[in-house]
């Protein structure tokens, strides 16, 4: 961290309503009363300054910072900086530039539903009447739900968002307050700590699955059965997820993605570029998903292991950004478009396990860091038939790397050390990986209809852009 200096202010101003000058070369300053005594040759003109400085546009403040010259004015105003009567007029991210976002995002959200035609104020109401009881609900439950999977989603993500991002909360009742024809009666948004930028990522996920509720789902498969009617260790729940896993790999239907990955036909280029876009957002909020469980009272070994974990996967994302920059999309282009809403969904489910269902979170972690054995095929498929394939040099260097640290085995090395698990433990960590298995699969397919079925670009800005 750099200290907090001058130039860490967009905009200061001196603090400073008490000034009294008490004797000859000697006067006191504070923000209501006398907290210093200031004793100086030129008390005047120094009192003079302090009085220019409590007006944030004076010109004195522009060579203050700009000249590193010291001498007396400086070393004052430092001194005031360091006590707390320098303050800030102008913060970058105002209440009204917040809500300005937000009105702006939900108004895009609304044309983006009414693109597609969405009328279902039925399914609308439900959902309402869902967040409207967010608190009795659980994911537990909601991962045992059959039916409509994208409506299942929706409302993972409402009791996701109820712990990474709150404000979202709020913000998508409010859509759907509207699409069920009621009043806006939704409090205000209740910004905190959080960017007002990240609740439009929010809506578009939002707006994506309302859209996708609408339609037939073609790639519904039944789970191999996994038979848990007993007590059993942590590490062979591991292993047996792991096995269970594959076997549907077996079942699910040949991937689209993979083939137009391999091949050399329309798209390719843009897929390419998108899979690792998708890749770079993922790597780059999974480092913060193991935070949330170090934080839990775990057992010494395995929250040691939890810190080891975070600190083997910080900077790790920095891998995927260089592919993506030698693909020719800057980490800027990166940041300021709209993440997939599958790669949002991955993101946001697996925070809210590693916050609330630990067991699930480290039984799920393969699914990411790939499964013991098996190769990464963006990787291998991504190089052959390219022009240059060396581009992807540095993921390659970062899926190395996960194999010399052991990644593929994180679901064993951390459930060897919880012990044994009762039946509903197992049936919920089961349960979550099925889930996230699945979505993990649909993210990357998804790709493959945006790119190469509808020839999008490889990163995209507007919620409409998702809209098919």
């Amino acid at each position: 961290m750099d200290s907090w200096s001058l130039e860490a202010f967009k905009k200061p101003y001196l603090k400073v309503g008490y000034i009294e000058k008490i004797e000859a070369g000697v006067f006191e300053v504070g923000e209501s009363i006398s907290e210093l005594v200031i004793e100086s040759q030129a008390c005047d003109a120094l009192i003079e300054t302090v009085q220019h400085l409590r007006d944030p546009d004076s010109e004195k403040w522009r060579s203050l910072i700009e000249s590193d010259v010291g001498g007396e004015v400086s070393d004052l105003v430092n001194h005031f900086n360091e006590v707390g009567l320098v303050r800030e007029s102008s913060p970058e991210h105002t209440l009204g530039g917040k809500n300005s976002i937000t009105s702006d995002s939900m108004a895009e959200a609304k044309d983006a539903l009414q693109k597609t035609s969405f009328d279902d104020r039925k399914l609308s109401i439900a959902l309402l009447e869902f967040v409207n009881n967010l608190h009795t609900a659980s994911v537990r439950t909601v991962l045992a739900e059959s039916g409509n999977v994208y409506v299942r989603y929706i409302k993972l993500v409402f009791l996701c968002w109820a712990v990474t991002c709150q404000p979202a909360v709020t913000v998508g009742k409010k859509l759907l307050q509207y699409l069920s024809g009621y009043d806006d009666k939704v409090s205000e948004v209740e910004y905190s700590a959080f960017w007002a930028g990240e609740l439009r990522k929010c809506l578009s996920v939002l707006v994506w699955l309302l859209n996708k509720s609408q339609k037939t789902d073609t790639r519904h498969v039944d789970f191999p059965a996994l038979h848990i009617d007993e007590v059993d260790s942590g590490v062979n729940l591991a292993v047996r997820l792991e096995r269970w896993g594959l076997d549907y790999m077996e079942c699910v239907a040949p991937s689209q993605y993979q083939v137009a990955l391999a091949g050399t036909g329309p798209g390719r280029e843009a897929l390419i570029a998108a899979s690792y876009a998708q890749e770079y957002y993922i790597t780059d909020r999974f480092v913060d998903l193991i935070s949330p469980a170090i934080s839990q009272r775990l057992p010494r070994p395995l929250k040691k292991l939890a810190r080891r974990y975070y600190m083997e996967e910080a900077g790790h994302e920095l891998y995927e950004l260089k592919t993506c920059k030698a693909l020719g999309m800057s980490e800027t282009e990166l940041h300021s478009s709209l993440p997939t809403p599958f790669g949002q969904l991955v993101c946001d489910i697996y925070t809210y396990l590693a916050s609330k269902e630990l067991v699930a979170y480290f039984a799920a972690a393969t699914i990411t860091e790939g499964l013991p054995g098996q190769v990464n095929l963006l990787n291998e498929l991504s190089a052959s038939n390219n022009r240059t394939p060396l581009f992807n040099k540095t993921s390659r260097k970062h899926e190395s790397l996960n194999e010399k640290l052991g990644h593929q085995y994180i679901s064993r090395i951390m459930l060897a050390e919880v012990g044994e698990l009762g039946v509903e433990e197992q049936q919920v960590a089961a349960n979550a990986y099925a889930l996230l298995l699945d979505l993990n699969i649909r993210a990357w397919e998804q790709l493959y209809e945006f790119h190469v079925v509808l020839e999008m670009p490889a990163i995209n800005y507007r919620m409409r852009d998702y809209i098919s």
